[in-house]
Formats: structure tokens, C-alpha cells, sequence
């Protein structure tokens, strides 16, 4: 005879003890009290079908009191659990709404909780095919826990109602046991009274309602007790919750969430109702229940639940599933190193990454990148990626579509969604993204996909884009995709509240907002505001509530100087015969109201050493070409010029007389890409081609770097200044374009500058008599210098870029700051300040007022996603606010601005509202000005649940900039001037 049975827990051999309920081995009473967290959802269901085999065992002994006997069996009447279940009969699942579940598959799962000093001998040493019968063994059950089986726990039985059918009282006759019941209870008195301090019992609010509706209460209301916010829950109440002849058991499990716990943020007189110990039992008696009451008890005006002893303890043990970032409720019964919550993910991550990981040595396994991937830039795609990154980083979407739940939620028949069509994309790069293991990745497909779905924004071609509109595009297309609302969507009349009972009319308008919003990302990214109007003459209050996705806080500039600081760079007119020197950088400060014509004048001043202001030039410099010709900076604001913007200072012949013409000219290589400064210089009207092409080439002689510096193996060694400029003249391209579009380019920069025409090294020729026509007289030329690639080796990149800096006014450029630094909880305070509203109808008053309206955010969601309006109208033209807002990188505390969290509300929830800390995990920034600019995002990941209170942060931030991915070292990397949009998480989900 041997001992042939396998623990359940820590797959040892020799398990010699059952579950006395549903008769599940365990080796030891300490591994079943270990495993019951994870065991718990499936007892019910195994004690059913154990039940089918031997009808003489009892499935309803406690499991308090296990009883524990040793069983051996011989080796030839061993069989699998899999062969012994064959002939089981199991109840049909139901389906989901849009078609049959799938086949079930092999699986390599066993329990997550392992007892830590089995750990050496716990290994099995099985078959495939014996693996699948222990893992069948484990988890009979067809679909996945968390979604299918919803079964109560073993410590609240259901109770059959006391009464039968024929003898359950009328409804009539209830309604009055009931009103002599709450006659007692002040908190129903029709005149307000504070709540005693008397245990209560939470009465399940759906419950509730449907037997009021089913007694007609508001048919013939009684007059000595009142139902506070009655008015806005049974106002539409057959939308939210389905009319019945009569109550169904009276569910207390409605309260709790899945580990047995009291749910967040339970409105009082809606979600439940409180009432003294003898209402419950007389709705007990008459229709039974199911699950176990909580106790409530009010303390200055807060209801304090009591939590039942009864209650199951919640699970300490947690692992992350390795596919989708939830919770790890399974691991690899080969590797034992790897959880994970389904089997769908379990079958993903195996295909794309662990088959070829599993059981090979950690000295033998390829390191794991610290960071996510980058992402290609498809053509001015940097609002694209950034956006991309921070969403991808939330585990909340990860695990929605990494999971693959999302293709059960996919609504084709919602006109307003793409069919699928983008949520199919986006589940295709967040694999990617996942699971390739490359340095960057291209997201050619998503944004293809992107430019088939978006007909209003065109964010699928070449032009620059607000990356906020792409964030808040992007989730309601998606969150369109997923809508699990009933199409077409019902019409729904929302309810407003006149100032009392906020909570209770929040929550019913939230509700009936799922009605035709109902998604896996509305629960995460959807909060709501509530509006309040009050009417100056009447003081009537009306109060409305509207769904968010993202907060837009406004950004206004605090400086309050009368001048601002120039960022110049000036270039130096040569000698004759001689080489252009480098550019000096310097900061000068000009007054707003005035003109650019100011910073001739104050860079003369500092600079000194005989400049003369009408000697100099003024254009806008932006990746190495001009962006704007400013010419003497006469007409052009000052104001309209960024702080941060680059202004090229080019000192010429002055005044301009009938000698001289300026000319514009840009460096780019042979493919047309802009390189180096770009200089404007003035050209005598008699040379010859040859000698603007000597003149021309003097200004960029210094790239070429010094003579006497010259080594063997470069080009110019040994010879002359005289044989290096003949050489210049004979190998540089210079070739002149007829406008000044032409020398910026098309939108990616590139010049073509072949159509225009290359300038000979003729010494005969004039250059303005062969290019004017006669009478005509051009103000300024367009030139295009072309680094052929005879000078690759010779043209020295670093000398390029490199400038001179103005020790002094550099120095001073910090005082020139565009202001004081804004916090963010200032934003919020300054959001929610009351404002005078032009027009608004009172419905009281009947006519229109000047109401005061006030803005503040009532429900929080679970990723806070915050925008900065950056951007506004100044002097007819757009600029961009570069106030520098300090932001929280942990424990974001959003409780002092959430109404639901306010002193007024301590009383509307049970226990108070959930917690408001939140923490930073993305960060998209903006680096340019109103009409261009780039995109980059920080980020870092962090451990997810699927419900509750989520994992750690990683400590570290990586900077994403496009497909360059690099760590963050200091704080103010993150916490900076360029900050447009962050990404928060709540601590605790709900």
C-alpha cells in the first residue's frame, strides 16, 4: 500500500488530508489555511460536482472544524482526477453578449501561494499529460475565476425566507409593519434630527427601492416618516435598475467586493439605507437573504461601518501576472516563477515570450531592459508617441487589452465607435510594445489605422498636432469601441439637484451615465464635475453633474516686468580677404510694448567695439535656416517674439546704399539638409559670380578649422590659404532660389534647391547684371551653400554650432525669468473660484440672470490625466505661456479639492470617501512655441491590480524621445517649464 496523493498547495507527494467540503488534498492543515484565499472561488463549484458522484457526503460541514484522515490507495486504481471527472455533469455557462465563450485549452497553471520552505522539494516530476490532469484537478472549472464563478463565501450561507409563498404577507401590510418600523428611527422623521449613535444595518439601497416602487410608497407617501433623496432615486429609477412584480432575496453581498470587503465610497441613502436591526429581520423573514449584514454606527455625523467578524480575512499574498500587470492568481507549473491571472494570458505570454525563457537558467537568460521601447517618429508623429507612451504605461490598459478581454467588449453595432477597427491596432502595438524586446519599434500600423478612423482631425498625415487633442481622441474612440451600452443608446434625463443630497444625485446621474457610457477604460479615466449656479436675485441653486475624461487647468503668466529677455546670436562682419568669426551669444532685454527695433539698440549697448545699430539685421532662427525675416525689426512687436526663441543679429554695410544688396544664405548637404548657421551677409552689385563665391566661402571658412591645425591624413595638409580657397571656390555648390519659401523648404525641412540654379566660378560674369533683368532691382537674394561630398572629413560639425558666449549678459539671464513659479494645487484653487456668467435661465425666476457659476470636480477617477491650457491670444497672434507650474511627483493629495471630500460630505458615504493620493507616472512635454515644436514624455511603470489598492512605482524615470530612450537623472528633467500634460494613478482604485 503507498500514500499516492498530491498537495494541492506545494505539490509535494504523499498528501495525506481533504477538504472535508469539496475534498481537495493538502499535505498539511498549514498549506490548506495558505491556499484557501486562492481555493476559496473554486470549493463551491468542486464540492458540487463531488457531490453529483457520492450524493451520501455532506458538502455543507464548515471549514472551521475540517476533518482530516489519512487515504491510501494502490498503484493500479490510481487515476487522474481529469478520468474520474469525465462523466460529471456541469451546469451551461452563459454566454457572453457578443458570441460563444472559447474551447478551453492545455494550461501550465497551478496555485500562486507556495509554502517558502517546500520550496527545493516541491518540484514534480510528471508528464505533460499528468500535469494537465493536476491542473485540471486545480481548476475544473472551464473560464477564468474572476469573471464566471461569483459565489458567496463559506462563512454567509444563503437563508431561505421564513415564510412561504402563500403565507408572505401583502404588500399592503408590509409597507405598514415597515413605516411603524421607521417611525422609531429620527432619522426618518419628516423634521430634520440628528442620528443617534445606535448600531444600524446597511440595507442594500437597489433592494430597497424595488420594494418601495412595488408597495407604490409614492402613490400614497406615509406622513409620519421620509425617505431622504427619494426625490432623484426613484426619479427615472426604471432606467438604472429593471422593474419587478416583487423583491427578489435580499442580497447583502451587493455591498462587498470579491474578497469579502466592504466596497468604496458607498453613498448613504442610495447604495444603502440605514436602519435599526429589526427592519432587517422583518425583510429577512419575509424574502430570505443572502450573505451577512454589515453594522453602521454614526460618529459626528460620518457612518462608521462595523465590519462582521464573520468575515473572511483578505489575502496578503499577491503576485503580477507576467502578461497583463493584474493580479497573479496562477503561476507555470514548470518554471514555477511565472504568474499569471488566466489562462488567455498565460497562452499570449507563452507564444510571445516565456516558451523560449521557461526553465532556463538565470546565467543563460538575456537581461531584461530596464525600460519600455521607444517609438519611431513617422514625420512629425512626436505628439503621437508621446501621448502613446503614457498611455501604455498605465497597467489598467495593459491589462485590458494585453488580457484580451477587450475583444468580448468590442460593440460593432455602436455607430460611433470604428468598428473595432482601432482597438484591434492598438492591441497590436501594446503586444509589441510588450513583448518584442527591441530597443524602438515602429507604430506604422496603429497610425495607418489612425488615419482610416480619424476623418475630423487628420492625425494620420504629415502636419503637426496638439497632443492633448490626440490623448482625449484617442480615449473616447477607444472607450467607443469597447461600449457595452445597449445600441441605439437610451435617452436619459439627467437629474439636478437643488443643493441638497448632492451625493445621492451624483451617484444617480453617474449611474445613468452608464446607461450609454459603459466601458473597460470610462471606469478608469472618467471622473465628474459638478456645476453650480446660483441665482443672484432668487438665491435659487441649481446643481448639474457632467462626465470628464481629462482636466484642463488654464496657465496664465505671472510676470509682471515691463521688459523681456532676447536670446541673440550675433554673427560679425569679415575683413576684406578675411575669414567670418564666430557668432557671439548674448541676452539683451527690449520693452514688451515696443518693437524688435529695440534690440539693435540694447545689443549695441553691451556689446560695444563701435557697432552701429542701423549696421544690423534681425531674422529668426529655427533648425538651422530662418523662420522670419525681421530686416530692421521696424513694425514687429516685441511681445510677439518667445523668450525662448533663437534671433540671428548679422551686421552689414549700413545704410543700405545702391553698393550693396543683402543675401540669405543657408548650408545643407547634398540631400538638402539644413546644417550650421545661417548667415546674412551683403554683396557688393559688381562682383562676379566668382567673387560672391570667394566672398561666400569666406564666411564659412572657419568650419573647415585652423591650417596650422591640420595633421597629414587631412585634405588641406600643406597647402596654402591661397590653393584652400581655390579649392573651395571649385568644389562648393552655391546655388541661388527665387523665394524665400524655397530656402525654408517643404515641411520636413528639405531644401530643394535644385530648382533653382547653380552659380559658376566665372570671373567674367556679373552676378546682379546676369540675375536682374533690366530696370529691376532685387532687396535681398536667396542662397543655398551645398557641402558636395569632397569636404566629408573636411567640414569640422563641432565648429558648425560652435559660438562665443557674452560672459555678463549670459550670467543675467536668469534674472530675466517670465515670472513666479505657479503650484498646482494654486491651479485648482484658481479653477474652481466662483465667475459671473454673462446670461443663464433661472428656472425659478423664469427669465435670464447674471448666475454665479462654480466648477469643481466631485468624483475622482482612478487615472487622473491633467492638461495645461498653454496657449493664448496675445496682440492677434497665438503664443505659448512658459509659467513654470511645480507638480507632485508622489502623493498628489486631490482631497482638499474634490467636493466628495469636503466637511460637508463627511456624512453622504460610508466611512468617508476612498483615499485622493495620487502618484505621477507619465509626463508629456512640450519644448518649442504656438506654431512648431517637439514632443517628449517621461515616464516610469508600476505593479497593477485589477481592483483595490495598486502596486509599487519603479523609483526610476525614462525619457522618451521618440525612439531615443534614456534614464531621467534629476528632478527637474521631469518638473519643469515643459511640462503639458501628467499622468496620475490612485493609490487605492475603486
Amino acid at each position: 500500500m503507498n500514500i499516492l496523493s498530491i498537495c494541492d498547495n506545494c505539490g509535494k507527494e504523499g498528501a495525506a488530508k481533504k477538504c472535508t467540503r469539496c475534498k481537495t488534498k493538502y499535505c498539511s492543515k498549514e498549506c490548506q489555511i495558505e491556499a484557501w484565499p486562492t481555493h476559496k472561488l473554486d470549493c463551491a463549484v468542486k464540492a458540487e460536482l463531488w457531490k453529483v458522484q457520492n450524493e451520501s457526503s455532506s458538502v455543507l460541514e464548515n471549514l472551521n472544524s475540517i476533518k482530516t484522515y489519512d487515504v491510501e490507495v494502490t498503484d493500479e486504481n490510481v487515476t487522474t482526477v481529469a478520468e474520474s471527472m469525465s462523466d460529471m455533469r456541469l451546469e451551461p455557462q452563459p454566454q457572453p453578449r457578443y458570441g460563444p465563450l472559447p474551447a478551453p485549452s492545455t494550461s501550465l497553471l497551478t496555485p500562486s501561494v507556495v509554502d517558502p520552505s517546500a520550496k527545493s522539494s516541491a518540484s514534480l516530476s510528471t508528464s505533460p499529460d499528468e500535469r494537465q490532469s493536476w491542473s485540471d484537478h486545480q481548476y475544473p472549472h472551464p473560464l477564468p475565476a474572476p469573471r464566471l464563478i461569483d459565489l458567496e463565501p463559506l462563512g454567509s450561507p444563503v437563508r431561505e425566507k421564513l415564510s412561504l409563498e402563500s403565507t408572505l404577507p401583502p404588500f399592503d401590510r408590509q409597507k405598514q409593519s415597515i413605516i411603524n418600523l421607521l417611525s422609531d428611527d429620527p432619522i426618518y422623521w419628516p423634521s430634520p434630527t440628528p442620528p443617534d449613535s445606535k448600531k444600524r444595518i446597511m440595507l442594500p439601497g437597489p433592494w430597497f427601492r424595488t420594494w418601495l416602487q412595488c408597495v407604490n410608497w409614492l402613490s400614497s407617501p406615509p406622513q409620519s416618516i421620509v425617505i431622504p433623496a427619494l426625490n432623484y432615486t426613484l426619479k427615472g429609477f426604471e432606467q438604472i435598475e429593471p422593474e419587478r412584480e416583487r423583491p427578489e432575496i435580499l442580497d447583502y453581498t451587493v455591498l462587498t467586493n470579491s474578497a469579502g470587503k466592504l466596497k468604496d465610497e458607498l453613498v448613504t441613502f442610495y447604495d444603502f439605507y440605514p436602519v435599526k436591526s429589526n427592519v432587517g429581520r422583518a425583510f429577512e423573514s419575509w424574502y430570505g437573504c443572502k450573505g451577512t449584514c454589515t453594522f453602521v454606527t454614526n460618529e459626528d455625523g460620518a457612518w462608521i461601518p462595523k465590519p462582521s467578524s464573520s468575515s473572511p480575512p483578505p489575502s496578503s499574498t499577491f503576485a503580477t501576472c507576467a502578461n497583463c500587470g493584474g493580479e497573479g492568481f496562477k503561476r507555470c507549473s514548470k518554471c514555477k516563477s511565472v504568474h499569471y491571472c488566466s489562462k488567455k494570458c498565460q497562452e499570449f505570454h507563452w507564444t510571445h515570450y516565456h516558451e523560449q525563457e521557461c526553465c532556463v537558467p538565470a546565467s543563460s537568460q538575456q537581461p531584461v531592459r530596464p525600460h519600455k521601447p521607444g517609438l519611431t517618429n513617422l514625420g512629425n508623429s512626436c505628439y503621437m508617441n508621446s501621448a502613446l507612451q503614457c498611455v501604455m504605461h498605465s497597467q489598467e490598459v495593459r491589462r485590458v487589452f494585453l488580457s484580451g478581454d477587450w475583444q468580448g467588449y468590442v460593440n460593432k453595432d455602436n455607430w460611433e465607435s470604428t468598428g473595432g477597427k482601432l482597438a484591434g491596432a492598438f492591441s497590436r502595438l501594446i503586444g509589441q510594445y510588450y513583448m518584442d524586446g527591441e530597443s524602438y519599434i515602429s507604430p506604422i500600423d496603429f497610425k495607418r489605422c489612425v488615419k482610416d478612423c480619424d476623418k475630423e482631425y487628420g492625425f494620420g498625415g504629415l502636419r503637426q498636432h496638439d497632443c492633448t487633442e490626440f490623448i482625449i481622441w484617442l480615449l473616447d474612440r477607444m472607450h467607443e469601441d469597447l461600449n457595452v451600452a445597449v445600441i441605439p443608446k437610451p435617452y436619459v434625463e439627467f437629474t439636478d439637484s437643488d443643493g441638497t443630497n448632492q451625493a445621492v444625485a451624483s451617484r444617480v446621474n453617474h449611474e445613468k451615465d452608464l446607461l450609454r457610457d459603459d466601458s473597460e477604460l470610462s471606469k478608469v479615466f472618467r471622473g465628474q464635475w459638478q456645476s453650480t449656479c446660483i441665482c443672484p436675485i432668487c438665491k435659487n441653486v441649481s446643481v448639474k453633474f457632467e462626465p470628464f475624461n481629462t482636466n484642463t487647468l488654464e496657465v496664465k503668466t505671472t510676470d509682471t516686468k515691463s521688459s523681456k529677455p532676447i536670446h541673440v546670436f550675433l554673427f560679425r562682419r569679415a575683413g576684406e580677404g578675411k575669414r567670418a568669426p564666430k557668432p557671439v551669444e548674448a541676452y539683451v532685454e527690449v520693452p514688451k510694448n515696443g518693437d524688435l527695433s529695440d534690440v539693435r539698440t540694447a545689443l549695441a549697448k553691451i556689446i560695444g567695439n563701435h557697432i552701429h545699430p542701423d549696421c544690423l539685421v534681425l531674422a529668426d532662427v529655427y533648425q538651422n535656416n530662418f523662420f522670419k525675416y525681421f530686416s530692421d525689426g521696424v513694425g514687429h512687436p516685441s511681445s510677439g517674439f518667445e523668450e525662448t526663441d533663437e534671433m540671428g543679429v548679422y551686421e552689414c554695410h549700413a545704410p543700405v546704399s545702391e553698393e550693396f544688396t543683402q543675401a540669405a544664405i543657408v548650408q545643407c548637404n547634398r540631400q538638402g539638409s539644413p546644417m550650421g548657421w545661417p548667415v546674412i551677409s551683403d554683396l557688393k552689385r559688381t562682383d562676379t559670380c566668382k567673387e560672391v563665391k570667394l566672398k561666400v566661402w569666406k564666411l564659412f571658412r572657419r568650419i573647415m578649422g585652423k591650417k596650422n591645425a591640420y595633421t597629414e591624413d587631412h585634405a588641406f595638409f600643406g597647402m596654402t590659404e591661397a590653393q584652400i580657397s581655390e579649392f573651395g571656390i571649385e568644389h562648393m555648390g552655391l546655388w541661388i532660389v527665387n523665394t524665400e519659401r524655397e530656402l525654408k523648404g517643404s515641411r520636413d525641412g528639405v531644401i530643394n534647391y535644385r530648382k533653382g540654379e547653380e552659380i559658376p566660378a566665372d570671373d567674367g560674369l556679373v552676378f546682379f547684371g546676369a540675375l536682374e533683368h533690366e530696370g529691376e532691382r532685387k532687396e535681398i537674394v536667396y542662397l543655398v551653400v551645398v557641402w558636395k561630398p569632397e569636404f566629408q572629413g573636411i567640414v569640422d560639425e563641432t565648429e558648425m554650432v560652435d559660438k562665443i558666449r557674452h560672459p555678463e549678459s549670459c550670467n543675467n539671464a536668469a534674472g530675466f525669468s517670465s515670472g513666479n513659479a505657479l503650484s498646482l494645487d494654486s491651479l485648482f484653487t484658481m479653477q474652481s473660484k466662483p465667475e459671473r456668467l454673462d446670461s443663464m435661465y433661472c428656472s425659478h425666476c423664469k427669465d435670464h440672470t447674471k448666475a454665479i457659476k462654480t466648477l469643481r470636480p466631485r468624483r475622482l477617477p482612478n487615472i487622473l490625466i491633467i492638461t495645461f491650457k498653454r496657449f493664448e491670444i496675445r496682440n492677434g497672434r497665438m503664443t505659448k505661456v512658459k509659467t513654470f507650474v511645480d507638480f507632485p511627483i508622489d502623493n498628489l493629495d486631490m482631497s482638499k479639492h474634490s467636493l466628495a471630500h469636503s466637511e460637508v460630505e463627511k456624512g453622504a458615504m460610508a466611512g468617508g470617501p476612498s483615499s485622493a493620493l495620487y502618484d505621477l507616472f507619465g509626463v508629456v512635454q512640450h519644448y518649442g512655441n504656438a506654431g512648431y515644436g517637439h514632443y517628449t514624455s517621461c515616464c516610469r511603470a508600476w505593479e497593477g491590480r485589477q481592483t483595490g489598492l495598486q502596486g509599487e512605482m519603479e523609483p526610476n524615470f525614462w525619457c522618451y524621445d521618440d525612439n531615443t530612450v534614456t534614464k531621467v537623472a534629476k528632478k527637474d528633467e521631469i518638473v519643469n517649464e515643459y511640462a503639458y500634460a501628467l499622468f496620475y494613478r490612485r493609490k487605492a482604485f475603486i
